[in-house]
């Protein structure tokens, strides 16, 4: 087995590619829809932040739950968390110089058509303005990514550690067990806490207890999905030949369980805010459903859910990796629908020559969203190239490479 993965020049190139693509059509957006280029760097970028986190979440998992059949593979999670640095930048940019674009807390004129003739809107806004203002956003980030940076950091840190020093890798793997069931509390926190700013502030005046819990189930899940994709693309490129049906059995029942997960949360949000009848929560999906495209509201929960748990439901489809990435490719659309769905809808009418609740996808959507998945890739791959593939020291190597299928 080749032991370090190459970054071949054809991948640099592509990346490459990707990321001038995403330069020429985001400038070419800010400069003729400035809303519209502010709205598309916090779908994008919030797309890939999930996953990085997802993944940093997944890594913690298997150090918890000490999964003997993952310890092989778990140089992917760890390079996806490294994306975190760009993701940085671009929320930095976001907030010191689009917010008043993209959060209506920020700017209510520009969002809401004759703000002043409506005293309940003022009302709300100003409840809420000890928490949703500028200075105290721009401190939250910052502490988030922070944390997420530390977190995340000192787990790469005793990876290294780990690696470099056989004699003493069973002491640095309790550390990283350790220091993962403190770290995945920490995580799971902040991601709460982002996707209320970060999202569901987008619309001030909605509530949802659920809505930050199932954005941490789908950070999860659709970040499954992705280490499932990288995996894939490495084995067929020859660098996991004793990967054999129960490994990608077990991969299989990360995307299962998060299917019904995040099918659970969102039909629970759905369900009680509409049996509840609760106008100023309801207003969330009424938005969505009947006045945006009510087909992809309905697709965002058939593709995440309903799709893959009847594809793996059957064993022996589920230890088929072609069936397998398949469901992981249609996963990652569909969380890709799901974000689409957070951030359009109550910002279209805002973009230039657009109605007020109409679906909009087009170049800029495009060409921003490949920019930011050619930096993704980079980041992830220049970082798989700089450490050995396979954890050499971890003590639960051997059982990974020799997991057989005793079903």
């Amino acid at each position: 087995m080749k032991k370090r993965f190459e970054f071949s020049k054809k991948l640099k190139i592509t990346s490459a590619v990707l990321v001038i693509i995403g330069l020429i059509t985001g400038f070419m957006a800010y400069t003729q829809d400035t809303g519209r280029f502010w709205t598309n760097i916090l779908f994008s970028n919030y797309f890939f932040l999930l996953l990085a986190l997802g993944a940093a979440f997944w890594m913690s998992l298997q150090y918890i739950a000490e999964a003997g059949w993952s310890a092989a593979f778990k140089r992917v999670p760890e390079m996806m968390s490294c994306y975190l640095g760009p993701a940085f930048v671009a929320m930095l940019a976001l907030v010191f110089l689009g917010i008043k674009y993209v959060y209506p807390w920020a700017n209510p004129e520009y969002h809401i058509e004759d703000f002043n003739k409506y005293p309940e809107f003022k009302e709300i806004l100003e409840h809420k303005e000890p928490y949703l203002n500028i200075s105290s956003f721009i401190i939250r980030t910052i502490i988030y990514f922070v944390i997420w940076f530390g977190t995340t950091g000192i787990l790469r840190y005793l990876s290294k550690k780990e690696d470099a020093n056989k004699p003493e890798a069973l002491k640095w793997f309790e550390k990283s067990r350790f220091y993962s069931k403190v770290y995945i509390f920490a995580l799971a926190g902040t991601i709460i806490f982002a996707g209320f700013d970060y999202l569901m502030s987008i619309e001030p005046f909605w509530y949802s207890t659920l809505f930050s819990v199932k954005e941490l189930i789908s950070g999860f899940f659709h970040a499954s999905a992705l280490i499932i994709i990288f995996i894939y693309f490495l084995y067929k490129s020859g660098y996991y030949p004793f990967m054999n049906s129960s490994h990608w059995h077990d991969f299989s029942k990360y995307l299962f369980m998060g299917s019904i997960l995040f099918a659970y949360a969102w039909y629970f949000q759905y369900m009680l805010i509409w049996y509840g009848n609760i106008p100023e929560e309801g207003e969330y999906y009424f938005l969505r459903r009947f006045h945006f495209s009510e087909p992809l509201f309905v697709l965002d929960i058939a593709i995440n859910f309903f799709i893959p748990f009847l594809i793996l439901l059957p064993n022996k489809l589920a230890k088929n990796p072609k069936v397998l990435v398949f469901v992981a490719f249609l996963i990652m659309f569909g969380y890709f629908l799901d974000v689409y769905l957070a951030v359009f809808p109550p910002l279209v009418h805002t973009f230039a020559g657009v109605e007020h609740t109409q679906p909009v996808f087009g170049i800029y959507e495009i060409g921003i969203f490949l920019g930011f998945l050619g930096l993704f890739l980079f980041v992830v791959l220049r970082m798989l190239s700089k450490r050995i593939l396979l954890p050499i020291n971890h003590p639960y190597l051997e059982e990974s490479i020799m997991h057989h299928n005793v079903h």
